[in-house]
């Protein structure tokens, strides 16, 4: 039997003897709506109206609130003043509208005094049911710090301003376990007992059987995430949220390179799309498509990860000049200029190729031709310029492809239309950037090529490359990630740092070239990883599909 169903069947049979789930079970109502509860408070005067209505979708009474413009619903004096005692606040909702609800829930507490000294977490009611499950030790301060959860003053749900949505929501809970340092075993003696944190001990009689045993479960990481629909819906970290929108956007008066102190620290302030969009979706949930081994087995299942330190960039300010650029072989599937390109701009393989000499890159007076991908970001504007096969000529600039992404949308690119990648898909956002390994930490899907793809795409694809159309090859946007059971432990903290995203987010099929390449900023501040990454095989990784 596998340990985690032994253990499993050890602690039913301690509840069926007597141990109950309420012995360190907690769970108590913030808004209590099946039993007629309703907010105490509303930031406006009045504006915002609601009413306790039986909900099929729901299954039974919820609270429906007609929100005034960017107003909030809840309690001024919290019921429940210790949060520390539980492990989540869960409730469910109903998103009668066909589009996307934002709400913020906000958290007063002791040492609240001013906004960045308060909990705002970002929420994302999709249309229909949603089911959100917030971790407790996930909640921080808008400026980082620590909350004092201990002492919870108000709480409350915000709509976006500008917004007027109607929701309704079911009982909001606080849950989680409490356990007592130890809870003896029922019906024998009980020297010993379990401790439902690290190791679980039990020691007894159970059925007439006498048990003494130790189990340690085997380690799960839980991310601080928001599932924001049950069946379906994005999970976004909370934490990452919270970093990016505490850090301030420094002013941006020059084109700045991808490998300086000055780039790490606007990177830092910069949100890369919504919180729900497909590149900061949490996937390490997601269940395996039915043909993952055979698409892994047709990209290559003994072939090696492979480390691509290939894509550089280029931040600039929001008034940079605008240029011509002209749009050589797909100008029906571009966006189009002027384009924000600064003198500087980099060029993929630049500076690792043989021409170190910024402008012979541009012009590519070595001749070394390939995909010569250049991305422009305008931090500030949060919107991303793209292009495939830029080229600097005497007559100006070039480019066979150019694709603008404002990443401040969910938008995609029409159906049928590439971009710099085959996919149509943006590059930026899937770069491994020096910043990210020195925090330890990569908060996004990643990009990898691969050698033969199908003639089909999926989303957030919106290109297809091939003519083949073999079920078991890849579609551009098919998304790959690492097993969670594979074992990281034996690798260095930045290959580390990699791998964790890589069974976090996953990985997005991006374009067609060399099996399982993911792309690596070529900044000189990151070690080689090649050799190492190199042990990870193609059959470590699995595809999985969207649970909705």
């Amino acid at each position: 039997m596998k340990k985690g169903s032994w253990l499993l069947l050890v602690l039913l049979t301690v509840v069926a003897c007597g141990v109950g789930a309420n012995a360190w079970a907690r769970k108590e109502a913030l808004l209590n709506v099946g039993e007629g509860q309703l907010p105490t408070d509303t930031g406006s005067d009045g504006k915002t109206t609601f009413s306790i209505e039986t909900n099929k979708e729901l299954g039974g009474p919820a609270l429906k609130v007609i929100y005034a413009d960017g107003d909030s619903v809840g309690d001024r004096i919290a019921k429940v003043k210790d949060w520390t005692q539980f492990t989540t606040l869960e409730f469910s909702a109903y998103n009668p509208s066909p589009q996307n609800v934002r709400l913020i829930l906000t958290v007063k507490h002791k040492r609240t005094v001013s906004y960045p000294t308060r909990v705002d977490v970002p929420l994302m009611l999709h249309p229909g049911v949603n089911t959100i499950s917030i971790p407790i030790d996930s909640l921080h301060n808008v400026n980082e710090s620590e909350p004092d959860l201990a002492n919870v003053a108000r709480w409350y749900l915000a709509c976006e301003a500008g917004k007027t949505p109607v929701v309704y929501l079911g009982d909001i809970w606080l849950e989680g376990e409490a356990p007592p340092p130890v809870v003896p075993a029922t019906g024998g003696t009980a020297a010993g007992g379990f401790v439902l944190s690290g190791s679980y001990h039990i020691k007894g009689t159970i059925g007439g059987m006498p048990v003494d045993l130790t189990i340690t479960p085997e380690a799960t990481v839980t991310p601080a995430v928001s599932p924001a629909a049950g069946t379906g819906g994005t999970s976004i970290d909370l934490s990452r949220l919270q970093r990016i929108r505490a850090a301030t956007m420094p002013s941006v008066t020059r084109p700045v390179l991808f490998d300086t102190p000055e780039a790490d620290t606007i990177l830092n302030a910069l949100e890369v799309f919504p919180p729900d969009n497909p590149w900061n979706q949490i996937v390490s949930a997601w269940p395996v498509d039915q043909h993952s081994s055979a698409i892994v087995g047709a990209i290559g299942a003994d072939k090696p990860l492979r480390y691509n330190p290939d894509m550089c960039f280029v931040l600039v300010p929001p008034n940079q000049k605008r240029v011509d650029v002209k749009i050589i072989d797909f100008p029906s599937e571009s966006d189009r200029g002027p384009y924000p390109v600064p003198d500087n701009v980099p060029i993929e393989g630049w500076p690792v190729g043989p021409s170190q000499v910024l402008d012979n890159a541009q012009r590519d007076t070595s001749g070394r031709g390939g995909d010569r991908h250049a991305l422009v970001v305008d931090p500030v504007n949060r919107m991303l310029y793209e292009f495939y096969n830029l080229r600097r000529t005497d007559a100006g600039w070039q480019a066979a492809q150019a694709s603008i992404f404002d990443l401040k949308t969910n938008k995609l690119r029409p159906n049928g239309w590439t971009s710099s990648d085959a996919a149509g898909l943006p590059v930026f956002p899937a770069v491994v950037r020096y910043d990210e390994l020195r925090r330890g930490s990569i908060d996004h899907a990643l990009r990898v090529t691969v050698r033969r793809t199908r003639q089909e795409f999926v989303a957030p694809a919106t290109h297809y490359a091939s003519r083949l159309t073999d079920e078991d090859l890849p579609r551009m946007g098919e998304r790959l990630r690492l097993r969670q059971d594979f074992d990281v432990s034996g690798f260095s903290p930045e290959a580390r740092t990699i791998l964790i995203a890589l069974k976090k987010y996953g990985m997005f099929v991006a374009d067609n070239g060399l099996e399982w390449a993911i792309s690596v900023a070529p900044d000189e501040r990151i070690p080689d990883m090649h050799e190492e990454l190199r042990r990870v095989k193609g059959s470590d990784f699995e595809v999985v599909v969207s649970p909705r």
